[in-house]
């Protein structure tokens, strides 16, 4: 029995605490309770796009005009103004922002595999968020 209560002890032996004392001069926590700035935009419906300029890394969502069918991204901004999925060198999306309104432009053929029957990426239209929610795919899991 002691054998197996000292694994324990050691695993849990720093839950709970934390290096960030959340003082001044701590990072600013984003949407998803990591450190840096996420900057999450809003579609229509349920549409949410976020970018966070830490390492420009962008998550989307965008869904069909019913149901749950979508196109999920997570992935980087490659520049200039273009997103591309991790992993996956031959999809790019295009994207225009200004102030605090983007708009996703094309993507080439290669980018329909990240979308459901009905849903598309083309055209859509994301305004900034003052209250941000997090950004998921249909599954809970965090796009950025």
């Amino acid at each position: 029995m002691r054998t197996l209560l000292i694994p324990l002890l050691v695993l849990t032996a720093g839950c709970g605490k934390s290096d960030d004392a959340g003082g001044p001069d701590s990072p600013r926590q984003s949407v998803g309770g990591e450190a840096g700035a996420i900057t999450v935009f809003a579609g229509a419906g349920r549409d949410r796009l976020c970018l966070k300029e830490e390492g420009k890394r962008v998550g989307l969502i965008t869904f069909a005009k019913s149901g749950d069918a979508n196109c999920s991204i997570r992935g980087s901004d490659t520049g200039p103004q273009a997103i591309r999925p991790d992993g996956d060198v031959k999809c790019a999306i295009l994207y225009n922002r200004q102030g605090d309104t983007v708009t996703l432009l094309t993507g080439n053929n290669a980018c329909a595999y990240y979308c459901g029957p009905g849903a598309s990426l083309e055209g859509k239209t994301f305004v900034r968020m003052d209250k941000p929610d997090q950004v998921t795919d249909l599954g809970g899991d965090p796009l950025c």
